[in-house]
């Protein structure tokens, strides 16, 4: 029987874990996906987080995994802004401030969440960089006036899923969705400001060394650019949380949460 609860706050669809054995003290985790991705991308954490005693809440943006269309405006026209919003909807719910743990583009969303809201901790796997830091001029082609649709299973297979078997990649990547234009823009161009200053809490940036998307070089000046705990991971590629290897990412942010947050 699955463990996993789902709710909707203003639209949004979550996936839900409660912690395995309770503990009012640590506050709960909102995990955050990142582009063309859902809260499928997390179905390895969020059991392992809970038996960790930790609370799990994984969002999916407007238009994504069983989410509403966004209810104001156009799914082209949303930025990470308005993804940082969904976000507050979801961390509205709880009655102190939540872990934010964001991946790739919603690794960047979540940044700009923490811009605005108090967070107990942000952890940053694989993730996108502010204008601030830049570094990331991806070359993706995007039509502002259409939605950017999934790549083919051989491109995503090298942006999002090296280490994968064929197998996996292929089950993922029927999942994709297409992603809002805008989003996809200002993600790959480093087109999001960020005031570090208003940013409050630990932090923890994890960079893969296989990453095309996200490499290496832009996480060591993430981490530099916040004064971050920085950990680099050799051997692997953007999507630490769906590898062979994922129970070592996980294990590894758990630790530094109990030693950081706990």
């Amino acid at each position: 029987m699955t463990r996993i609860k789902e709710y909707k706050v203003e639209g949004v669809r979550v996936e839900a874990i409660e912690a395995a054995h309770s503990n009012d003290q640590r506050p709960p985790i909102l995990f955050v996906h990142g582009g063309c991705h859902g809260s499928w991308s997390w179905e390895k954490f969020l059991p392992y987080f809970a038996d960790a005693g930790w609370e799990c809440h994984a969002i999916n943006w407007y238009g994504h995994n069983g989410s509403d269309p966004p209810p104001n405006g156009s799914f082209i026209q949303r930025g990470i802004a308005e993804i940082a919003e969904e976000i507050c909807h979801v961390a509205s719910r709880f009655g102190t401030p939540p872990v934010i743990i964001g991946h790739s583009m919603g690794g960047l969303a979540s940044q700009k969440y923490a811009e605005q809201n108090a967070v107990a901790a942000m952890v940053l796997v694989a993730s996108v960089v502010p204008k601030e830091v830049g570094g990331m001029a991806l070359e993706i082609p995007v039509d502002m006036d259409h939605p950017w649709e999934p790549p083919s299973l051989e491109d995503a297979s090298e942006m999002f899923f090296q280490n994968l078997t064929q197998a996996e990649a292929e089950h993922y990547h029927a999942l994709l969705c297409a992603e809002s234009p805008r989003a996809v823009s200002e993600a790959t161009r480093c087109g999001v400001s960020i005031d570090r200053i208003s940013i409050s809490g630990p932090i923890l940036v994890l960079a893969a060394e296989s990453d095309i998307m996200t490499p290496p070089s832009t996480g060591r000046a993430l981490a530099d650019f916040y004064g971050a705990d920085y950990r680099f991971l050799r051997g692997r590629g953007h999507n630490l949380l769906l590898e062979p290897r994922w129970q070592e990412t996980a294990g590894l942010i758990v630790e530094w949460l109990n030693r950081s947050v706990a």
